[in-house]
């Protein structure tokens, strides 16, 4: 594909050539205006006879013209180089009138200073919009932007240094506790504690949400300084004339990276830091991890089921896999969850565990969501319209997915092209998807909920989520993660939890389902916990299509 031209990518060539052609204005003029020093003020073209003084107001205006635009350009060096020109103008206009003792340039003298101070005025607010552009509101930190380009120029300038990625987790927990107006406060005072620590060390940017990016001078220790910071955003803070302790409510975490050392890339070394960063928040809260060469290995192999991800759908890598659930009390079917599995040609699988954070990291995840709804509609439609009971079709969307605003007609169109029921597809979330675009992801739900399609909250009990947030979606079912199923036979007070879980599921007027039911002894015990299905290895594994078409009937 052809690349669109962009003045921003060539404002440094079309300064060049606007500057050329002010000089070459700028030096007719002077020359004309000297060669007729005491003669003649006409200039003779054929039979023509031409003022000079019409000739050098043409020039001129025609040079002013191209340096108001070299402003306009470049900001920065094209309204340099325009006062420097304007200036030569403007002195020149004044010698040729001293030398020729005529007042003719006059006006010219003054369209140089209106010129000038169209420039100066332009500059002024170019510079002033660039910042903005640049600067973070909440925070007054670099952006995103601000901080991409500053790292850019760093390493073209060959510096060392180092790249922290800092990340405040669930931080939605602080804006919907106390709102926006105190999340943003926070913010500001975190970024303002980190300036404070890192002072003429290095840079602060705010990437984006609760996400931070630090650039560090090399000569200077970033392990030790990022210490520094974790102790001083522990303190408490003095917000609304009240004490908020960060470090009780949160945690930090911050991956390091090195250039040149890791990379001298800048997408590169931002996934070295995120790298960096994930190995931190294994290790636990308030972790810094510095990126090395296990981490690298890693990030290779990511790169390669990246590649892998992107031909999945054409070489057909991708299947799917169904797993049941059953209700509880007589065992009767309530449908499958559709899992998303990748086989190579040489028989080699990669597990979801290991392909779909990838894909997260990236838009290649929204084509596995598309995939896999099209996929399932299709698969499935023709069985469960000739089914006389009810069976629902189970499938996870990603965080990024549920907040897209085209999604909703993604599912549509998926639903009317296969002929597949609205009410018997159910769309899985997590929590976290939440995180991404929280009024997007609430409107998408509703408007999946009055098209029929169920919605389903899944590993719930492992994460973030408010009572108020779950009475405004009214999910049709709530899935218990399989980590509190694991403990179900370990204490009383792990089977009151899933109870409780259950009692407040139908209070919502949603059912309750456990995932990672493997045991007869877990199933005993989870048979007066109310709650409604059940799924795992104890009454069905992952199966093809055509087992599940059997188990349908």
């Amino acid at each position: 594909m052809k690349k669109k031209f962009s003045l921003k990518d060539h404002s440094s060539v079309f300064v060049g050539l606007l500057l050329g052609f002010s000089i070459m204005g700028a030096a007719s003029i002077s020359i004309l205006g000297s060669s007729h020093v005491g003669g003649p003020q006409i200039v003779r073209i054929g039979n023509a006879v031409i003022p000079l003084s019409s000739i050098m107001g043409v020039l001129q205006t025609f040079s002013l013209m191209l340096l108001i635009i070299m402003g306009c350009v470049d900001c920065v060096v094209g309204a340099r180089l325009a006062y420097f020109v304007g200036g030569y103008m403007f002195v020149s206009s004044i010698i040729g009138m001293i030398r020729t003792r005529n007042l003719e340039p006059l006006p010219g003298l003054f369209n140089c200073i209106m010129a000038l101070i169209a420039i100066i005025l332009i500059g002024h607010l170019m510079r002033k919009a660039r910042m903005k552009s640049i600067t973070d509101y909440a925070t007054g930190t670099l952006n995103n932007i601000g901080f991409l380009e500053y790292l850019t120029k760093k390493i073209k300038d060959k510096k060392q240094g180092s790249l922290v990625y800092y990340q405040i987790n669930n931080f939605r927990a602080i804006n919907d506790d106390y709102g926006h107006d105190t999340g943003d406060k926070v913010l500001k005072i975190t970024a303002a504690r980190m300036n404070k620590v890192i002072g003429k060390d290095g840079v602060v940017g705010r990437i984006g949400g609760s996400e931070f990016a630090i650039l560090v001078d090399g000569r200077k220790d970033a392990n030790e300084l990022i210490g520094k910071m974790f102790d001083s955003l522990n303190e408490k803070m003095i917000i609304d004339n009240g004490e908020f302790h960060l470090d009780c409510y949160i945690e930090s975490n911050a991956g390091i990276a090195c250039f040149p050392k890791d990379s001298n890339d800048v997408t590169t070394l931002f996934k070295c830091a995120d790298l960096a960063l994930m190995q931190s928040m294994k290790n636990g809260g308030n972790q810094i991890c510095v990126f090395d060469e296990n981490m690298q290995s890693r990030m290779h192999y990511e790169k390669e089921i990246e590649q892998l991800i992107k031909k999945a759908s054409d070489e057909k890598y991708f299947y799917l896999e169904y797993q049941p659930q059953f209700s509880i009390s007589d065992k009767s079917l309530r449908g499958f969850e559709a899992l998303i599995r990748m086989k190579l040609p040489d028989g080699r699988k990669i597990s979801p565990g290991e392909f779909i954070p990838v894909a997260e990291k990236s838009n290649l995840i929204f084509s596995i969501d598309e995939f896999v709804l099209d996929f399932v509609t299709r698969e499935f439609a023709k069985v469960i319209n000739e089914s006389k009971e009810k069976v629902t079709i189970s499938v996870n969307i990603s965080a990024n997915g549920i907040s897209r605003p085209e999604f909703v007609s993604i599912v549509e169109t998926c639903l009317r092209k296969n002929n597949f029921k609205a009410e018997n597809l159910e769309i899985e979330i997590t929590e976290y998807s939440f995180e991404e675009s929280q009024e997007q992801t609430v409107k998408n739900i509703k408007k999946l909920k009055e098209m029929g399609v169920q919605v389903a909250l899944d590993d719930f009990g492992t994460g973030y989520a408010s009572l108020a947030r779950l009475m405004n979606l009214s999910v049709d079912l709530l899935k218990v993660d399989k980590s509190l199923v694991d403990n179900v036979e370990k204490g009383e007070v792990n089977r009151d939890f899933i109870k409780s879980i259950g009692s407040m599921g139908h209070l919502l007027d949603c059912k309750v389902i456990l995932e990672g039911v493997e045991t007869d002894s877990q199933l005993e015990f989870i048979k007066n916990l109310d709650c409604d299905y059940v799924q795992g290895y104890v009454w069905g594994k992952p199966m093809s299509y055509k087992n599940a078409k059997d188990l349908i009937g």
